[in-house]
C-alpha cells in the first residue's frame, strides 16, 4: 500500500503566491516537498505567501517544523507567510504547539490574500 505524498500547487494572485497543499504534511511524505516549493518561490523573490491547509489530511512535528522554518526564512527576506483553511486537525495541532499566536490564520484564501493588501498597500 502506497501512502499519498504531499502535492503542492502554486497559484499567483498579483504579488501573493498561494500554495494549495493536498495530502500529508509529515516526515518523508511532505516536509521536503513543501520546503522545496517555498524555497523556489523565495528564490524568485515571491515572499508574500498563503498556505492553503484545507486538503491536508495529516500534519506531524516534521510538518510543523517545516512550516516554522519556511515562515522564518520568508520573514528574513522581508515577506510573510499566512495560513488559510485550517482543518479541525491542523487547528488542534497549531493550538497545542501555540503557533496560532505566531501565524496569521484565515478562514479563506481570499481573506488571507486580502490581508496583504492591508499590510502592504
Amino acid at each position: 500500500m502506497t501512502r499519498a505524498t504531499l502535492l503542492v500547487t502554486p497559484e499567483h494572485r498579483g504579488g501573493v503566491s498561494v500554495l494549495h497543499l493536498s495530502g500529508r504534511l509529515v516526515l518523508e511524505d511532505g516536509d521536503a516537498v513543501f520546503r522545496d516549493a517555498v524555497n523556489e518561490l523565495v528564490a524568485q523573490n515571491r515572499i508574500h505567501l498563503v498556505v492553503d491547509l484545507g486538503d491536508v489530511t495529516s500534519i506531524d512535528s516534521a510538518g510543523i517544523g517545516v512550516l516554522v522554518g519556511r515562515f522564518l526564512s520568508v520573514r528574513r527576506r522581508g515577506g510573510d507567510m499566512k495560513l488559510a483553511n485550517l482543518t479541525s486537525r491542523s487547528h488542534r495541532v497549531m493550538t497545542i504547539t501555540q503557533l496560532l499566536d505566531v501565524f496569521d490564520c484565515f478562514d479563506s484564501i481570499d481573506e488571507a490574500v486580502g490581508s496583504f493588501a492591508i499590510a502592504h498597500p
